[in-house]
């Protein structure tokens, strides 16, 4: 079992406790829940009731998983190379893990809220387009037009405009959070 510790807002359960009232159906469950980021086997088999409607805390010390847990809950990690989950993650009884499941729809519903800016591991360009690409179909010119106005508004065109196929990763700290 993976050490990780999930306080819920009443009981304190382990990885293969359940934080849902008896009777109850869970929002959100993982079954049998692996991770690896390549061969690095960091989360093994947890099991996890989360309830509707109630506040969800993980607890645990720095590298135990957590972070790990909510990137699988979003599929966030799909983007890098290397990385994948194994079992079942339900939402509404249905497995987001399953590649099916459209992206959009569940990061629609799962969002995440990262304590420093983090970039995606493309292009500056393709960073700004990503979303954008998710809900719209443009021409590319349009595209080019919509990632302008964007870095526009985060008052970084003038320093980025000519490097847009580089790394975000290469970005500052200060210009990723903007």
């Amino acid at each position: 079992m993976t050490d990780l510790n999930f306080a819920m807002s009443a009981p304190v359960v382990g990885t293969s406790g359940r934080a849902v009232e008896a009777g109850a159906k869970p929002k959100m469950s993982a079954r049998k829940l692996n991770f690896y980021y390549d061969r690095f086997h960091a989360l093994k088999d947890v099991d996890l009731d989360i309830a509707e409607k109630r506040v969800t805390a993980l607890i645990g010390p720095s590298g135990c998983g957590k972070s790990t847990l909510l990137r699988i809950f979003n599929r966030i990690y799909a983007i890098y190379p290397k990385q994948e989950a194994e079992g079942e993650v339900l939402l509404d009884g249905e497995n987001v893990l399953d590649p099916k499941y459209a992206l959009n729809r569940l990061r629609g519903k799962v969002g995440m809220v990262f304590q420093k800016p983090v970039p995606f591991p493309m292009s500056i360009y393709e960073n700004i387009a990503y979303a954008i690409r998710h809900y719209e179909k443009l021409k590319k010119p349009e595209m080019d037009a919509r990632v302008e106005e964007a870095l526009r508004q985060g008052a970084l065109w003038d320093e980025v405009k000519d490097k847009l196929k580089q790394s975000a990763l290469g970005l500052s700290g200060g210009q990723q959070q903007r």
